[in-house]
């Protein structure tokens, strides 16, 4: 079963993020020194809840050490209405694209994730792929309660001083609508997540590919394993016609759901 940590000790376990993070800024010295990517892409991230861009500049460092050229979701801190934030974010992605005539890759973390999944059905023509770390595409509202708190409580403002309802999940099609068809989806997920329920993370679709890592929640954009899996999809050429299953060890393509139950 998924989940079985979710709870209020749980949140414990998050804290071995630190030593996640510890480990790649050790890498970091080693960066100048690694071939750049080939063929450098547009990259726009996007912050999960509660969190603001700072808490991926680390993320988008190591990215641009690769070649690659940022961009932020202009969030200090995503805990606005989901209409205004996914209107903003269009937006921006919009912008993005005619200003540089390229499709973007769109890495969302948590909640990003779930955003960034939104703008691939809204903006196919936009984005070349969507990268998700541990975003709960398929229910939202599955999670450790001390977030379900808090996210409890972040409606409660919205609706009382910004009159907004909140509509995640109609908006970003969580529990009904499937993936885009057009655009390629990589989900990277772990068990060991104490703040979503992770099989809430992983989806199915012709273009959708599962990769399973050991990581905390917090700790999944820092999670040196997770960075292999990214570097990969987006220098590889995965978005371009890419057929390319794996199913060695923890990685697999477009798994069911249901199959990925059953393995534990």
């Amino acid at each position: 079963m998924g989940g079985a940590n979710l709870n209020f000790l749980g949140m414990f376990q998050e804290w071995m993020a630190v030593g996640e993070f510890a480990k790649f800024a050790r890498s970091a010295w080693s960066w100048p020194m690694l071939p750049r990517a080939r063929r450098p892409r547009p990259i726009l991230l996007i912050p999960g809840f509660l969190a603001g861009d700072v808490s991926l500049y680390p993320f988008a460092n190591w990215l641009r050490s690769r070649g690659h050229q940022v961009f932020f979701s202009g969030m200090v801190s995503n805990m606005d209405c989901p209409r205004r934030t996914m209107d903003r974010l269009a937006e921006t992605l919009k912008n993005l694209h005619a200003r540089y005539e390229r499709k973007l890759v769109v890495i969302g973390h948590s909640l990003g994730g779930v955003y960034a999944r939104e703008l691939a059905r809204r903006c196919p023509d936009a984005v070349a792929q969507t990268i998700l770390l541990g975003a709960p595409v398929r229910d939202g509202g599955r999670g450790n309660p001390f977030i379900r708190m808090l996210a409890s409580l972040t409606i409660g403002v919205n609706q009382r001083s910004r009159g907004c309802r909140c509509e995640l999940f109609d908006i970003c099609g969580i529990r009904s609508a499937e993936p885009s068809p057009d655009v390629p989806e990589a989900i990277i997920y772990s068990r060991s997540d104490a703040v979503v329920d992770w099989m809430t993370c992983i989806e199915s679709g012709p273009k959708v590919r599962v990769f399973e890592v050991d990581s905390t929640h917090v700790g999944l954009p820092y999670n040196l394993e997770t960075l292999r899996i990214v570097r990969e999809l987006i220098e590889s050429g995965y978005d371009e016609d890419d057929n390319l299953t794996r199913t060695n060890g923890r990685h697999s393509a477009s798994p069911a759901p249901a199959r990925a139950s059953a393995d534990r």
